[in-house]
């Protein structure tokens, strides 16, 4: 086939077509593999993220309960039961450690690393009715991801705190 440009015939080569230097669907299969080669990565980290996320809420959540549960147990062993905790019992050491209560807390904190750090404080200075109990515990929560690639060096510390009034 011929054309005619500005008087002058040139020949035209005919059109190439896709997939003509090699079989169809080969060129396609290399693509996919490079896409998934860059996408895979960055869609496992937001994966194991979320997962971090996730782990962080629940380990959370049941501080909180476990929190709520020891600071339930000084409530009802006040100074006037008959296994007292608190100020002026055999469990407590000044200032602020109670054996009994740091039991009940580890107790229900189920699955919570060991490092959990309970602190019961009485800031009436006593256990009597009316007064008030402070039941705090805290521990290091490491993500996934902070432990692979940087070796655990990004941290940060959960904590919860309960405070209720003695009533017995």
């Amino acid at each position: 086939m011929k054309l005619m440009l500005r008087g002058v015939a040139t020949e035209t080569l005919p059109p190439l077509t896709r997939g003509a230097a090699c079989p169809k669907g080969q060129s396609e299969r290399g693509q996919a593999l490079v896409e998934t080669a860059l996408v895979l990565p960055l869609l496992l980290l937001l994966i194991v993220g979320l997962f971090d996320v996730g782990r962080a809420i629940w380990l959370s959540n049941t501080l909180a309960t476990a929190v709520r549960e020891g600071t339930r147990y000084g409530v009802v062993h006040g100074a006037l039961s008959g296994s007292p905790t608190g100020p002026g019992a055999a469990s407590y050491t000044p200032p602020d450690t109670d054996t009994t209560i740091t039991a009940q807390v580890r107790n229900y904190a189920s699955g919570v690393p060991n490092n959990l750090t309970v602190l019961s404080t009485w800031p009436d200075g006593n256990a009597n009715r009316g007064s008030r109990i402070v039941v705090t515990a805290t521990f290091p929560f490491t993500p996934i991801l902070a432990q692979v690639f940087l070796g655990g060096g990004l941290g940060i510390t959960l904590r919860s705190s309960s405070t209720l009034v003695i009533e017995q």
